[in-house]
């Protein structure tokens, strides 16, 4: 009974995420995105591991995993009045972190297809 339990829980979960990044998560394009990097108004959030970012980046960005988003959301403050692009591997993990920061008041803003589709330069 109690794996049932928690089965149902991780299906309502994923349900609800899923269900609100396509109900219209702000997303933006690799191509788009790439003419924002020197941009003052934007940031980049990776909220892939330390280990992925450490492997391979978009230059100048900080790392804070989704799995700790919520626990130093006050990390970002400095930031509430940019516009917040978020990426990790596909743009799943982003674009939980995008409806995250939304609600509580970031313009925030996901990296669609993430590095798998991002073209610009790496470091």
């Amino acid at each position: 009974m109690k794996l049932l339990l928690i089965g149902i829980v991780a299906i309502s979960i994923i349900y609800f995420f899923t269900s609100q990044s396509s109900q219209g998560t702000p997303s933006i394009s690799s191509a788009s995105a790439q003419s924002l990097l020197d941009d003052e108004d934007y940031i980049f959030l990776d909220v892939r591991t330390l280990a992925e970012h450490e492997n391979l980046s978009i230059p100048n960005t900080s790392v804070i995993p989704i799995e700790e988003l919520a626990n130093r959301v006050d990390e970002l403050e400095k930031y509430k009045d940019k516009k917040i692009i978020l990426y990790c591997r596909s743009g799943n993990r982003s674009g939980t972190g995008t409806m995250m920061l939304r609600e509580l008041g970031y313009d925030a803003i996901n990296l669609t297809g993430g590095m798998n589709q991002w073209s610009g330069i790496t470091e």
